[in-house]
């Protein structure tokens, strides 16, 4: 029997389950969203299918055709970049896709509306000259649904797009140098966006107590 683990947090008729390093599960009203599955960190086999996949950019622990392939059924729906897009064309899915680029919209199931935004490293580079995430080729998102905005961060720094970021119910930031943000940055995006849970992920190590301690305002999951 395919079933969530039980970290998951319920919110009314908003239920959110992380699964590991970006991956994770939003479910309302019927639909159930999976965020760049990763085989990883957990057997989707045993998971539930998709309504929804949401991938954020290209690189190998967000985009895995495994993962994919475990929980997508004929009627899921996929949410990508156009870089992935093409991946996921390539790859021999020939499910919906809707395609968003940064600053692009779109309404999905009725009752959900999905706002890709930037995503991208500002200073940390492989090499000189090339960002580990360029501008432009993956997504952050924002969802919204009944009101409640769910942004995921995707694989960023603090751009100054993200301090343009308010009225987000809960958000999942990235804490892993080099790709993302350093402990002193995610405290600072927190302070700025000011959610009202916040889920840090895409972690190697965590203190918990230490960053609840420096974020009084926000409950950190």
């Amino acid at each position: 029997m395919r079933t969530l683990p039980d970290t998951t947090d319920h919110y009314g008729e908003l239920y959110v389950t992380p699964i590991g390093h970006a991956s994770l599960y939003i479910e309302y009203k019927g639909e159930c969203i999976a965020v760049d599955p990763y085989s990883e960190v957990a057997d989707f086999s045993t998971l539930p299918e998709a309504t929804a996949i949401l991938l954020t950019h290209d690189h190998y622990d967000h985009y895995d055709p495994d993962a994919i392939r475990a929980i997508a059924t004929p009627r899921t729906t996929f949410i990508a970049p156009p870089i992935v897009a093409d991946l996921l064309r390539r790859d021999g899915f020939t499910q919906p896709v809707i395609t968003l680029s940064n600053g692009e919209a779109a309404e999905y199931g009725g009752t959900i509306r999905i706002e890709a935004v930037e995503a991208y490293n500002l200073v940390r580079e492989r090499a000189p000259g090339q960002p580990f995430h360029p501008k432009g080729a993956g997504n952050g998102y924002i969802l919204t649904l009944d009101g409640k905005r769910i942004y995921i961060a995707g694989d960023t720094e603090l751009t100054p797009e993200m301090r343009k970021i308010n009225f987000i119910f809960i958000a999942f930031l990235p804490l892993m140098l080099p790709y993302t943000m350093a402990e002193t940055e995610f405290i600072e995006a927190a302070k700025i966006i000011e959610p009202e849970f916040l889920y840090p992920y895409h972690y190697s190590s965590l203190d918990r107590k230490a960053l609840q301690a420096a974020l009084p305002n926000v409950v950190i999951r």
